[in-house]
């Protein structure tokens, strides 16, 4: 029989949003939902360090580097060098990189949208108990980091 458990259930679901949402991205946008959330998180962060946006993102320094150049030559940020330190760089989201994460929020808020109407599920609800899952979830992880320098 089929693990239906509510974990699991979360976790198909969750896989198949991401799937979803990189069709829809790189159909009606021009970019993966990779990059899109790259771009997403740096919009959110500002001008942040190289480092600082792959502790963010979860990603080692050498794929935040390959990304960059990606990114950078697509014209959706751009990376300078810290005047206060010279060895780090310095990575702002662009105009042209702001308006693609616009857009590309805008295509998945409708879509999710639509399916939380299909499924007759009501959006506020949802986000109260999703965001009481991810501030229980983000406590977890800050009690274990203080329990396990």
């Amino acid at each position: 029989m089929p693990d239906t458990s509510t974990a699991y259930l979360l976790g198909r679901f969750v896989f198949e949003l991401d799937r979803t949402a990189d069709g829809l991205l790189q159909a009606q946008v021009g970019i993966s939902y990779r990059r899109f959330l790259f771009l997403t998180v740096l919009q959110h962060q500002g001008t942040v360090t190289q480092h600082e946006l792959a502790v963010a993102l979860s990603y080692s320094d050498p794929a935040v580097s390959t990304m960059l150049v990606e990114l950078a030559r697509e014209g959706y940020l751009q990376v300078t060098q810290s005047m206060q330190h010279g060895r780090k760089r310095l990575v702002t989201i662009t105009p042209q990189g702001g308006e693609v994460v616009a857009r590309g929020r805008q295509l998945l808020d409708a879509q999710f949208d639509q399916l939380m109407a299909l499924a007759g599920v009501e959006s506020q609800q949802l986000h109260d108990i999703t965001m009481r899952l991810y501030q229980a979830l983000v406590s977890k992880m800050a009690k274990r980091k203080r329990e396990d320098p």
